[in-house]
């Protein structure tokens, strides 16, 4: 391989000379470590995508002052993937959702749903006979079922620990949650328009692929967009905390 080509072995000289471990560049980026080792090694294939790789990419330029368009030139020139518009970007790593074909009526549906009709033109004037007899039920006997406790009432309870709202603002996004213990919470789209709210009692992991499409509030706290279109942000969040961890 070149060494114009050779991405990964640059981004971990700067590495070492700076001085940072790969733990180090996890803490600070929020970035696995094995996705580091990888992109060091010039793979990308565990970043998810080419998308992705991009924006892990950009966020380790970023920490160590390296140019961040030049590398991903190269990367572009190394994986013959270019800068496509992002919502054939998104499409690559099944953010857009797919158009759905129309199902067709059949003959079958069409006579289940002539029965229910039937039927309830058989069981609607039996209900009105029955509401019209329920209207006569005496005003103490009303008045004694009104007093009676509701069990459906909801009770009022405190959330403790740590909340995250995600709203989607600005086309969508795939998200990736994790608690404390490394499950998964969520994996999945946020559309515009539509909002999320996810606890934990201790701890909330967010991998957000398109962070300029969603706004975050935390424990309260309105965050606004954590990043740019297009970039790939890891974000760590705790019952006392409302910042970017």
């Amino acid at each position: 391989m070149s060494e114009h080509l050779n991405i990964g072995g640059e981004i971990r000289r700067a590495r070492e000379a700076a001085g940072y471990s790969v733990s180090d560049v996890e803490n600070i980026t929020r970035i696995p470590t094995f996705i580091i080792k990888d992109i060091e090694k010039n793979k990308f294939t565990s970043s998810g995508g080419t998308t992705y790789a991009r924006g892990h990419i950009r966020t380790m330029a970023k920490l160590l002052n390296l140019d961040s368009n030049e590398l991903i030139a190269r990367f572009e020139d190394l994986t013959g993937e270019v800068d496509r518009p992002m919502i054939d970007l998104l499409s690559e790593n099944n953010v857009t959702p797919s158009q759905n074909p129309k199902k067709k009526i059949s003959y079958k549906s069409l006579g289940i749903a002539a029965g229910v009709v039937v039927v309830l033109s058989i069981a609607l004037p039996a209900v009105l006979s029955f509401t019209k007899v329920n209207k006569n039920v005496s005003p103490k006997s009303a008045q004694v079922a009104s007093n009676a406790p509701s069990q459906n009432n909801a009770v009022a309870t405190k959330t403790t620990g740590v909340s995250v709202v995600l709203t989607g603002v600005n086309g969508q996004s795939w998200v990736g949650i994790q608690d404390a213990a490394g499950a998964q919470v969520f994996s999945g789209r946020i559309t515009k328009g539509q909002s999320q709210t996810f606890t934990d009692s201790q701890l909330l992991n967010l991998t957000i692929g398109n962070a300029g499409a969603v706004n975050l509030v935390v424990n309260g706290k309105d965050l606004g967009t954590p990043g740019g279109v297009g970039e790939v942000v890891h974000l760590s969040f705790t019952p006392d905390q409302s910042n970017q961890g």
